[in-house]
């Protein structure tokens, strides 16, 4: 029996169309996010998070990286940790509790966990200049733990959490 390179091309465009779809389902990506950053770290690993927040807490994300299992396993666990929590509590999330979400990292992949990190608060941060620009707060800083801070919206005539309450 010989090879037919149809059929040979015709099973490399099933199996490429194949990836793709598996991809894209695996990856979604939300069109008009609340919030979105995209940074690259040292390490060239580039992570993208993007927030709906809807009735003041994130309701929807979506996540991608180029980089590593280690660097996909953080921003996943970034977005899982933020789901459902208000942008306060969002601003509280640090490297080591995405470390304790994925059990743990090697000393030589930490640097994923603090890119994660870093990605879901500037994109916390995206959405709360976008919000500020709708209220009359300018200047407002909501204090992380960690000493990470972001602008805020003003509620109800006080800046809520940090530097400022």
């Amino acid at each position: 029996m010989s090879f037919n390179p149809v059929i040979g091309i015709l099973v490399l465009i099933v199996v490429v169309v194949a990836w793709f779809l598996v991809h894209y389902w695996l990856n979604p990506h939300i069109e008009n996010p609340d919030g979105k950053a995209r940074i690259t770290g040292s390490c060239k690993d580039t992570m993208e998070v993007r927030l709906v927040f809807r009735d003041g807490k994130v309701a929807n994300t979506s996540h991608w990286t180029d980089g590593c299992a280690h660097s996909y396993n953080c921003v996943y666990a970034a977005v899982t940790l933020a789901t459902g929590k208000t942008a306060e509590e969002v601003a509280d999330i640090d490297a080591d509790d995405i470390c304790e979400f994925v059990g743990g990292l090697p000393s030589d992949h930490l640097h994923c966990a603090k890119l994660a990190v870093d990605t879901l608060h500037a994109a916390l941060d995206d959405y709360l200049k976008k919000s500020a620009l709708s209220s009359s707060c300018v200047g407002c800083t909501l204090q992380g733990r960690g000493g990470y801070q972001i602008r805020n919206k003003q509620v109800g005539g006080a800046a809520k959490g940090g530097a400022g309450s």
